[in-house]
């Protein structure tokens, strides 16, 4: 990540607003999205809120939320308490960014989970920062940072392990963890499994950013394709993943779900 501007983009408060870290001393805007609190940030934005945290000493646990997460959070209020504890949650799709639109809350841009964490890795290459992936398929974590470290050459990995053990082993990758101490953690467990994970472990993890990837390491292991950038800005990169990956359909049924309920909460809300 380059040095960014560090231009009055966030106004300084005396006591923060974000999650659990209640020692940031900066304000960020929020959507309200079927009760998840998405921060109104472009991604210029978020990268340098990321490295002013870290050079900070925070730790950051950033949630890139889409329509399903966002969804699956309405109907379970376990899970949405879980969400709003992260420190920084944003728009990952153009359907939240739809939703905050409706619901009269701007958002600046759609910010891919995929996205967010590349830049995090091109980050860690250029300023030496250490990262650990965590999740996916066995050896699929491994191809992910081959792939990753030819892209981006230096790129200090801290270690990588699959995401199907026992309960047992997964109290070694944890210990692992915290004896490597990573400056980034990539978790790519599944959501909303990702997301439990690192509410559990988060605080004894020597971490500066925390954040659930998702797929995002089949992608970088070149097992999955996303969707071309046209479709993305158009809001079909979810056409895209029904029609190459069928088995998502039970799934993709959380999207006419969301349209439902956040147009419902607009008329409600008069």
């Amino acid at each position: 990540m380059a040095s960014l501007d560090r231009s009055s983009v966030w106004q300084r408060v005396s006591a923060g607003c974000l999650g659990v870290q209640d020692t940031v001393n900066v304000h960020v805007p929020i959507a309200d999205i079927l009760g998840i609190p998405i921060h109104r940030v472009s991604r210029q934005q978020l990268l340098q809120l990321l490295q002013e945290r870290k050079e900070a000493g925070l730790t950051t646990w950033l949630i890139t939320a889409n329509a399903e997460l966002i969804v699956r959070a309405d109907d379970n209020p376990s899970l949405a308490q879980t969400l709003r504890k992260a420190d920084l949650l944003v728009a990952d799709g153009s359907g939240v960014v739809w939703a905050g639109r409706v619901l009269g809350s701007y958002l600046p841009e759609r910010l891919p989970g995929v996205e967010i964490a590349e830049e995090l890795i091109k980050w860690a290459a250029d300023e030496g920062l250490s990262v650990y992936f965590f999740g996916a398929e066995p050896g699929v974590a491994e191809a992910a940072v081959k792939q990753l470290c030819s892209k981006y050459p230096g790129l200090p990995v801290a270690g990588y392990h699959h995401g199907y053990f026992a309960e047992s082993e997964g109290r070694e990758i944890v210990r692992e963890i915290e004896q490597l101490k990573p400056d980034i953690l990539l978790v790519a467990l599944g959501a909303p499994r990702q997301e439990l994970w690192i509410e559990q472990h988060i605080s004894f993890l020597d971490v500066s950013i925390a954040i659930g990837v998702g797929g995002s390491f089949d992608i970088w292991a070149g097992r999955v394709k996303r969707a071309p950038g046209w479709m993305g800005d158009w809001g079909l990169e979810w056409l895209y993943r029904l029609a190459t990956q069928p088995r998502r359909a039970k799934r993709m049924l959380a999207l006419p779900q969301f349209v439902y309920r956040v147009i419902k909460a607009r008329f409600t809300s008069r």
